[in-house]
């Protein structure tokens, strides 16, 4: 399904129902966002260029010249290595949850919490000065031996708006009920 982020961007989810023997439920939700935009990296290099001839730096200094294609192009790899382009939640009831950041070159974080530590899936909010952002994140228990809790974020770089958020922790939800957390 499509969805707008917070960002105004479009965004893609994919909810996958699992079963794992008679009894293991899981859900797999794939939130992915868009490509990084070419077109206005192209349109910049392009004014770059153009002001780099109409001020013949070409013909004062090659070295010039050089430096600044050289520190164009790194901050293009710099921002294309950095792009997480989709988050997966996967979670499996009796066992725990998976997150997974999936960056634009392939590269892959991956993130496992056991289900003993899970305590809960809330969708919290924040507020900026200019408008109020929501967020789903998990409540899990402390692993040291402080007693407490903590907030593990989700959804951070591709930022779903509520509606989205709130499909999503119905059917999280369905997996993480008490009658399904028992067995």
């Amino acid at each position: 399904m499509a969805y707008r982020n917070a960002h105004g961007e479009l965004i893609y989810v994919d909810i996958k129902l699992k079963q794992y023997a008679s009894f293991k439920r899981a859900v797999e939700v794939c939130v992915s966002s868009g490509r990084i935009q070419l077109l206005p990296w192209i349109a910049y290099t392009t004014i770059l260029a153009v002001i780099a001839f109409m001020t013949q730096l070409h013909t004062l200094h090659l070295g010039w010249l050089c430096t600044a294609v050289v520190f164009q192009l790194g901050t293009l790899m710099y921002r294309v290595n950095g792009k997480i382009v989709s988050e997966t939640l996967l979670v499996v009831a009796g066992l725990g949850i998976q997150t997974t950041a999936t960056f634009y070159i392939g590269k892959q974080h991956t993130r496992f919490i056991p289900w003993g530590n899970i305590v809960d899936i809330v969708i919290a909010e924040t507020i900026t000065m200019q408008r109020v952002l929501f967020y789903m994140t998990l409540l899990v228990r402390e692993q040291t031996n402080m007693p407490g809790q903590k907030l593990i974020p989700l959804f951070l770089n591709t930022w779903p708006r509520l509606a989205c958020l709130q499909h999503i922790y119905s059917v999280c939800q369905d997996v993480l009920s008490p009658k399904c957390k028992e067995k």
